[in-house]
């Protein structure tokens, strides 16, 4: 990974990051969906990232959005399970000569298919870990199942369009 590659990965995670705080924090579709985008900023950093490494990333950038949040380590611990978790993901979803090193996870590099399946798959959990956590005790279990699954189709939406939209072809490699 050159400096231009670690350039536009910072200011994607500042881009998607003031998304997340300044218009989805304060978003819900009928107090049932919410918007959670920064899983996507994770789930496209690079398969070579060392774990460690990835989950210092992860803590320190979800760590933020619980402050925005005013939910103490919720987005945090679901963002640290999913980023524990990914690399069996990926290879429960690899084709069995596993993939190049790429610099980056998305749509143009991995696959329609391929991507939706792993993005829906740690964005399904990391919903649950927030809802369940989140719903200790007062919230009915239908209405949390509601707001699970909703939440986790309005994310991968998001993160799609965001990946159509603001991701070009030419820089996949």
């Amino acid at each position: 990974m050159n400096v231009i590659d670690v350039l536009k990965q910072l200011i994607q995670a500042v881009l998607i990051y003031l998304i997340q705080v300044l218009v989805f924090r304060t978003t819900s579709l009928w107090d049932v969906a919410a918007c959670f985008i920064y899983v996507g900023f994770l789930i496209q950093l690079p398969f070579y990232i060392p774990r460690m490494l990835l989950l210092f990333i992860t803590f320190f950038y979800t760590f933020s959005i619980d402050i925005f949040f005013n939910t103490p380590g919720v987005h945090t611990s679901a963002a640290l399970l999913i980023m524990y978790i990914r690399p069996s993901v990926i290879k429960l979803l690899s084709p069995q000569g596993g993939y190049e090193s790429v610099e980056s996870v998305n749509i143009y590099n991995m696959g329609i298919q391929w991507h939706s399946a792993y993005a829906f798959i740690l964005i399904f959990i990391h919903t649950t870990v927030v809802f369940v956590i989140e719903s200790l005790g007062s919230v009915g279990f239908g209405t949390t199942l509601l707001k699970i699954f909703s939440t986790s189709i309005l994310t991968l939406i998001t993160v799609l369009l965001y990946q159509f939209l603001f991701l070009y072809k030419h820089n996949s490699r």
